[in-house]
């Protein structure tokens, strides 16, 4: 029988140094940027490109052989609590990411947010992000995991709200922070869930137990050693299906997936280095991960119901992207429908896609944030005067290619990784999702096909969007002049120094195929290779069925019509986003003209499927209802009722009185008189006379005994 106290058992490596540094230097980051003042954003880079070269010290060591580090970390009524870091290419892989991610996004503020008084203020909260997410990435302990993923929501509470003074991007942050907690309530009962089952929470004594786990008669049952005492944990069977999508409903609200998806677009409040950071590449990425992490504890109903709100999330997203006019509204819709992938990817065990789409999107949708910020930034040096303008709205731009090649060069590339073209990273990670997502509707059939439609439509919409955008930003007439009337307008536009476009070029490159093998074919790709498919470990009963089973020649068959399929529905949505917004176009001409979409469907994608409505008049408005209702009780029916109550306790204190002093006070010198009348009487007798006193007893005595005969 498995003893719980081998299972987690401290354990020290060489490298606990390193790992404590991979942790703690992004916090050192942020911290100083308080001191450094004007400083700050050199300092802060400064140690998150040390932290990079960390991580990938460790990458490097470790890749080959994970390391596992365990320690105590408190005892509570004889329940041992322990921490626990885990080492796998996973971790490693994410460690460079993140750091990566985070050191182009602190190189790109360095300009960006020059101008600000605040940005000490700024770095700083990127330092503690970037320490949040590290910490998600490290720990190998649900608990400390949550801890961080609660840091995590209160960085990004933060950096989504900076400019706090605009009531909008104060409203945005409170909604991101708020829908992010409803999700974390599913979260944490699943972290209850497990261990009430199994009394601990590190991820690696979980999965032995798991793995020992039986059904037996509809219960989960699974028997253990603790201290030296054995010990039977008996559930329902159901229980284990809802630890999963308790679980599942944290990487929900984080990754924005339906129904909490609402809160992503308004985050584009923030600045956009931060949206390029948080809800491009890391942030949102943390659900996923997670998802990663407990994939293996995940049942075959709780990876259904992955499956199926991964795709209508995904395509959802798709939808409200094609009508936007707002920039980074579009690449937020964007960034929704693609989590909706990476979490599709989860659900139908497609374990090695999803995170190899987790990268490649982190890549190229880093670049379009940053590519767009760079269009945002210089677009916003032209207002002068009282002409104001929004500077993200595709309506004012046009013709951008000519004055900002760079950007327009790294927007390009990112974007046909986003469409996912061959020669790009985005084809080759999306089209291992759709082909495993293939391959697990065929062998369930029934209504499990209609995510594979919805994901294959959803190619459609994301090649219509994507190009749609490029089309209206770069292409045309720069419209901002004749709109503000300044003809000369666009001689004084010009492309971003340095610190702007090396990122965005960084991230682009990236966004090529290359890097991750030079193939037209997913599982060739190193990455893919690298992050194979973990073993199941719930019980048989509950366990999904593996992708790995069917035969190869039916595999490579269904992979060339994948491809010809995604391929074909990515150049429609280009060819159809063309005739539509082509320049010169009379549907462009309309487009910018008005100030919303007109139609059922226009106003359905616009509108996000009237989700923000819907949720303030039903959900909201039910709530505030139900809180008026409350007040109203409390006012007249509790506060009334202790009222009365005080009053009637008024008139009995009275009445007490009254009766104390008539009654009671009566009743006591009544008996004070008599006393003293008596005491006057036998006082007369006590004359000191013993004679006296003897016929006195005599008398009493005689009285009694005639009382007795009579």
């Amino acid at each position: 029988m498995i003893e719980l106290d081998h299972l987690i058992a401290p354990e020290q490596s060489e490298y606990t140094l390193w790992v404590v540094a991979l942790l703690t230097l992004p916090l050192l980051s942020g911290l100083i940027s308080a001191f450094l003042k004007q400083q700050a954003p050199y300092g802060s880079s400064f140690l998150i490109g040390l932290n990079l070269v960390v991580a990938g010290f460790l990458a490097l060591s470790l890749w080959d052989e994970p390391v596992s580090i365990r320690g105590s970390w408190f005892s509570l009524a004889g329940n041992d609590f322990t921490y626990s870091f885990f080492l796998d290419r996973l971790a490693l892989a994410m460690s460079v990411i993140v750091n990566f991610v985070a050191l182009l996004v602190h190189l790109f503020s360095i300009e960006y947010m020059r101008e600000d008084p605040s940005k000490p203020r700024y770095f700083a909260y990127l330092g503690l992000f970037t320490f949040s997410m590290m910490g998600i990435v490290l720990f190998h302990n649900l608990l400390f995991m949550f801890i961080f993923w609660e840091l995590v929501g209160l960085s990004s509470f933060l950096l989504i709200g900076f400019w706090f003074e605009k009531k909008s991007a104060s409203l945005a942050a409170n909604k991101a922070f708020i829908l992010n907690r409803i999700g974390d309530l599913g979260f944490i009962t699943g972290l209850m869930i497990l261990y009430t089952q199994f009394q601990t929470l590190d991820l690696d004594a979980v999965k032995s137990l798991m793995a020992i786990s039986e059904i037996e008669d509809g219960n989960w049952v699974v028997a253990f050693k603790k201290a030296g005492q054995e010990v039977m944990a008996s559930l329902d069977g159901r229980w284990l299906s809802a630890a999963g999508i308790a679980l599942f409903c944290g990487a929900v609200g984080k990754s924005a997936q339906f129904p909490l998806q609402v809160w992503l677009p308004d985050a584009m409040e923030g600045p956009t280095p931060v949206s390029a950071l948080i809800h491009a590449a890391t942030m949102v990425a943390a659900g996923v991960f997670m998802l990663a992490r407990i994939f293996v504890l995940l049942d075959a109903q709780a990876l259904e119901v992955v499956a199926i709100v991964g795709a209508v999330t995904a395509f959802m997203a798709a939808i409200a992207a094609l009508s936007q006019f707002d920039i980074k509204k579009v690449l937020a819709y964007s960034t929704i429908s693609q989590l909706g992938y990476m979490v599709l990817a989860m659900g139908v065990g497609a374990f090695s896609a999803g995170i190899f789409h987790l990268i490649t999107h982190a890549f190229f949708k880093a670049g379009l944030f940053l590519s767009a910020g760079i269009i945002i930034h210089q677009l916003h040096h032209l207002e002068k005067g009282g002409q104001k303008f929004d500077p993200q709205d595709m309506r004012v731009m046009g013709g951008l290619r000519r004055k900002m090649p760079v950007t327009f060069f790294a927007f390009l590339l990112c974007s046909l990784a986003l469409v996912g073209l061959p020669g790009f990273s985005g084809f080759l990670s999306k089209d291992a999702i759709l082909l495993d997502l293939a391959v697990w509707a065929d062998e369930k059939g029934g209504g499990f096909y209609i995510p594979e439609v919805l994901a294959f439509m959803t190619v459609v919409f994301t090649a219509f969007y994507t190009f749609r955008m490029i089309l209206l930003v770069f292409f045309g007439e720069f419209r901002l002049a004749g709109i503000l009337g300044r003809n000369q307008l666009e001689n004084e536009l010009h492309e971003g120094n340095g610190w702007l476009t090396v990122p965005a070029v960084i991230f682009a490159l990236l966004s090529l195929s290359i890097p991750f093998g030079f193939t037209l074919n997913p599982e060739n790709s190193w990455l893919m290779q690298a992050l194979p498919t973990p073993m199941y470990v719930v019980p048989v009963a509950y366990a999904a069925q593996s992708l790995l089973d069917i035969p190869h020649e039916t595999f490579e068959v269904l992979h060339g019509l994948v491809n010809a399929v995604s391929i074909g529905l990515a150049l429609a949505g280009l060819v159809l986003a063309y005739w539509v917004y082509r320049p010169g176009g009379k549907l462009q001409k309309s487009f910018i003209e008005k100030r919303e979409p007109v139609g059922v469907f226009g106003q359905v994608s616009f509108y996000h499927w009237y989700l923000n409505a819907l949720y303030e008049k039903i959900i909201l408005k039910g709530i505030l209802a139900k809180a008026r209702g409350m007040a109203w009780f409390d006012r007249w029916i509790v506060d009334e009722a202790v009222n009365l109550l005080a009053k009637l306790q008024v008139v009995i204190a009275y009445l007490t009185r009254w009766f104390d002093r008539v009654f009671v006070d009566g009743l006591v010198n009544l008996t004070a008189h008599s006393i003293g009348k008596v005491g006057q009487l036998t006082r007369s007798i006590q004359s000191g006379n013993i004679q006296a006193q003897i016929l006195v007893t005599f008398i009493f005595l005689l009285t009694l005994i005639l009382l007795l005969v009579l």
